[in-house]
């Protein structure tokens, strides 16, 4: 009889310091912090459960115990908390930290910037050399949406350059709807800065897009929409050569006089008035400059080479400044020349 209660006795102490080792075991996979040895990417499927999960990260090298991962899960509460993405997560990694990233929803997410100036097309063009979404997908995409949103026919003039930083899945119509929100959140911040509620958004995005053409240096953006301001006025052609490149189609160091005669209606030599619309996608400073044009009676600029511009009141002063700044580009790239 004492044999009997011996090997009992012993059997209990064997259970028992088997399951205190598996519950070390247990918490040292949890909550141990491992050395990664690379990571990895893991992309969790909307509506996948838990056990999808833990399969996921064991295929990945993240753990090599899927169902002690699930239990992990289980008693924390958190497998109802997983979010769907795709994740960047070290390999191999502890329950605890692997947990965390998947229920934080830090999702792998991509960079990408997109400057002032650049055309729908541009972006579009941009956005699928990143990697980021298809081209024609974008344009489809933000054609729609803007239309949707402000009865517009084109997208250009309502994405705003800037830096953005999206998920690695996102789809062409995320990213359009991103950059519409954006603009949208930007012109009501101008709007409440300058007062002026009743602007008519359309007219002055397509005069920011031109100061955000002709313009360089940021500071003189108000002077520039201020002389496109007072030459409509006037009554006067804006004579914006960004305007005749945008009807041409392409980018030319230089215009030529038959340049100017283009048969289109954003050709502002030739008509009078605004163009059918915006030719780019300006920034928020040429937004400001077309909401609060300087107060002046400048009526012509021109380029000094340097990115900034000689600003004249009459025609005589701005065929003077056109001659000197032509001979100063010309001494600056032949200082030389006889």
């Amino acid at each position: 009889m004492k044999k009997r209660s011996l090997i009992i006795t012993l059997s209990l102490a064997g259970v028992v310091a088997a399951a205190a080792l598996l519950v070390t075991r247990y918490l040292d996979l949890a909550y141990t912090r491992l050395e990664p040895e690379c990571r990895v990417i893991v992309e969790v499927p909307p509506g996948a459960g838990a056990d999808r999960v833990a399969e996921l990260l064991a295929g990945a090298g993240v753990t090599e115990h899927p169902r002690l991962f699930r239990l992990y899960l289980y008693l924390t509460d958190r497998d109802a908390e997983l979010k769907a993405g795709t994740y960047q997560l070290d390999a191999p990694a502890c329950f605890s930290d692997a947990a965390d990233v998947l229920v934080s929803g830090r999702v792998l997410t991509l960079r990408f910037t997109l400057p002032e100036g650049l055309t729908a097309e541009e972006m579009a063009l941009r956005l699928a050399g990143n990697g980021i979404c298809g081209a024609g997908e974008f344009l489809s995409a933000a054609a729609r949406l803007v239309f949707e949103y402000h009865q517009v026919n084109s997208p250009e003039g309502y994405l705003f350059p800037d830096t953005y930083d999206v998920p690695v899945d996102t789809t062409a119509e995320e990213v359009a709807g991103l950059l519409l929100d954006r603009t949208d959140r930007v012109w009501e911040e101008e709007l409440q800065k300058t007062g002026r509620t009743g602007a008519d958004r359309f007219e002055t995005v397509t005069l920011a897009s031109i100061v955000q053409a002709e313009g360089a240096a940021v500071e003189e953006f108000p002077r520039i929409a201020g002389v496109f301001s007072n030459r409509l006025g006037r009554g006067m052609n804006l004579e914006s050569c960004a305007t005749v490149l945008y009807a041409l189609g392409e980018h030319k160091q230089t215009l030529e006089h038959r340049d100017l005669k283009v048969e289109s209606p954003y050709n502002t030599y030739v008509n009078v008035g605004l163009p059918p619309g915006p030719i780019n996608n300006p920034g928020r400073a040429a937004i400001a400059a077309a909401l609060s044009p300087e107060e002046h009676d400048y009526l012509f600029f021109v380029s000094n080479g340097d990115g900034t511009h000689t600003f004249s009141r009459t025609l005589l002063e701005h065929n003077l400044a056109r001659s000197e700044t032509s001979e100063a580009r010309a001494a600056a790239i032949a200082p030389n020349a006889p």
